[in-house]
């Protein structure tokens, strides 16, 4: 499996502008979407896919379950809503690294109004394990243990890339150079092993459901602070913070907040608060024994009369029927 097996899948979606030595430029066509998407071949079980995409429609996706992997993805720009073929819901925002295995392979995706461009790692247990071991000379990776905990669960992941991680994925969109194949690689292996390290730590993600990390105030740019709204309210989906209260966390003026979040997110914020909550509340109704009234207060309602009549407006149905 030295070659990826999306490869065919490219072919036959999407249309092939260029090929060179080591990287093919596609751009995708009608059933799939809009957009460009280039694939580099790194080595053994690990392909790199660098994607600037208007609109995205996976339809091929179900095709993933054939093989035993992962799709690690940064998001370098916009954000995008993902519906999983088992009924799950993920979302990621620039400067998130979301992570979806052969389990969860997506049925419908939407994306910022801006479009989405992330560069995606896809790895190969396999071929990735012998090609680490190898390269690293070393003994220490084995299929057991390779993304473990990941590759069973039926969700994706999503969770903020920090700094380091962070130059290591846009060290693989570099310009060229008389070195820059190697420097990828390395960038890539460097990544991987990063990554391997982050979920070894079993209290560092919940990778069942959403992510319930200590918020992290950022200072900076009005955009990170306004990313860092939807983070705090993806965090605090029970709770019924105010637009008052988000402004002051982030130190940004509740106009600023207002008019920015919606730019960014085509949504105000309590329109993209609504919408986190019914996401996670069919999380639960897929995958969990909770009752109504139980989901209702995860979800931030105070009763599962009001859960059920916001539900059945922006769903067309009840949650009991929905969940049947």
């Amino acid at each position: 499996m030295n070659k990826l097996p999306a490869d065919k899948l490219f072919q036959t979606y999407l249309d092939l502008i260029s090929k060179q030595e080591s990287e093919e430029i596609y751009r995708l066509n009608e059933p799939v979407g809009e957009g460009i998407m280039k694939h580099s071949h790194i080595a053994r079980g690990i392909e790199l896919v660098y994607s600037e995409l208007e609109s995205y429609n996976p339809n091929y996706q179900a095709e993933k379950k054939e093989v035993d992997g992962l799709e690690i993805m940064y998001i370098v720009d916009g954000h995008g809503e993902f519906e999983l073929q088992n009924r799950q819901f993920a979302s990621g925002e620039k400067g998130d690294v979301m992570i979806f295995n052969c389990k969860t392979s997506v049925k419908k995706a939407m994306l910022g109004k801006s479009g989405m461009n992330c560069i995606s790692i896809i790895l190969f247990t396999e071929d990735a394990v012998s090609f680490l071991n190898d390269f690293l000379g070393t003994n220490e990776f084995s299929e057991a243990r390779f993304f473990n905990e990941i590759r069973k669960t039926d969700c994706a992941v999503t969770f903020p890339c920090g700094e380091l991680l962070e130059k290591l994925f846009l060290e693989t969109i570099r310009l060229p150079g008389a070195y820059s194949k190697l420097t990828v690689k390395l960038a890539v292996v460097h990544a991987i092993i990063l990554l391997i390290q982050k979920f070894r730590d079993k209290d560092s993600l919940d990778i069942r459901t959403r992510s319930d990390t200590p918020d992290a105030y950022f200072s900076g740019s009005i955009g990170r602070k306004v990313q860092n709204v939807r983070r705090i309210i993806n965090s605090n989906l029970e709770n019924e913070i105010s637009i008052e209260e988000l402004s002051a966390k982030v130190n940004l003026n509740r106009t600023t907040l207002q008019k920015n979040f919606k730019e960014m997110y085509g949504l105000t914020i309590n329109e993209y608060r609504t919408k986190a909550r019914l996401q996670f509340a069919k999380n639960m109704l897929a995958s969990t024994n909770y009752t109504i009234t139980e989901i209702a207060g995860r979800c931030g309602y105070a009763n599962a009369s009001k859960f059920s009549q916001v539900f059945k407006k922006h769903e067309g149905c009840l949650p009991k029927e929905w969940r049947k």
